[in-house]
């Protein structure tokens, strides 16, 4: 008859979860329910202290095990953030991609049509009056920094974001973060048309996207996304054989 192995030395007596393991627990839970979005702040540490019943310790080693595991992402005087598990594991190969071989970017424009085309369409029949305030804010920013390259695309990255964010959809928000980290490229194109009416003619695109979600038609928000991205396409195709010649 075998004999079973000494328990007590097999096992460890189980011990009552540390404080930390409870605050970091709640903020995955948080975000597999959508509750938490990437790009979203997190409270700071003396607000999550009070508002959890736990020392700003506890806090610390929470958010430090989150940041580790690519939970979040922790700026210097501005705070914590949630980042997308997808983005961590796509932003390598995608950049390397794209950077190394300039017809890829066309590639990767077919997967924004598909993506984003369909959170539009998706947005038009889900976005909440909060989310069309948002996105109406953003567009009126975007006309305030027209002069500004970096302001600009860091609010046409935000505005692609929001009507991802109007779906609903928490994998749908994760797979725009991820993608967005590789828009810089579609940016760049100058040599085929001037800056200035360069920016006219994408606002208007993005008026016109958000125009169809606010009015609640489907079909008219992913034609206006699939359109805005073929002009792009169009353009960085000129630009390139601009360069050749």
């Amino acid at each position: 008859m075998a004999r079973s192995k000494q328990h007590n030395k097999l096992f460890s007596r189980i011990k009552a979860s540390k404080l930390s393991d409870e605050v970091y627990n709640q903020i995955v839970l948080l975000i597999s329910r959508g509750k938490l979005i990437p790009g979203d702040k997190i409270p700071s540490e003396r607000d999550l202290a009070v508002d959890l019943g736990v020392s700003r310790q506890s806090i610390r080693e929470a958010l430090s095990r989150a940041e580790i595991m690519g939970l979040i992402e922790v700026r210097q005087g501005e705070g914590s953030f949630i980042l997308s598990s997808i983005n961590k594991s796509l932003k390598p190969p995608l950049t390397i991609i794209i950077e190394k071989e300039a017809g890829r970017i066309f590639e990767f424009l077919e997967i924004r049509k598909l993506i984003e085309g369909w959170c539009a369409e998706k947005a038009a029949t889900e976005a909440t009056i909060e989310d069309l305030e948002n996105m109406e804010e953003i567009l009126d920013e975007m006309k305030k920094v027209a002069s500004k390259d970096k302001q600009w695309e860091e609010l046409d990255l935000k505005f692609h974001l929001s009507f991802a964010k109007a779906t609903h959809n928490v994998i749908a928000v994760h797979m725009m973060e991820a993608l967005k980290t590789n828009f810089r490229p579609f940016f760049k194109f100058t040599k085929s048309m001037p800056r200035s009416e360069k920016i006219d003619v994408l606002w208007q695109h993005h008026y016109e996207i958000f125009t169809a979600i606010k009015h609640r038609n489907p079909e008219a928000a992913q034609e206006k996304v699939i359109d805005h991205l073929n002009f792009i396409e169009e353009k960085l195709k000129e630009d390139m054989d601009i360069i050749k010649y």
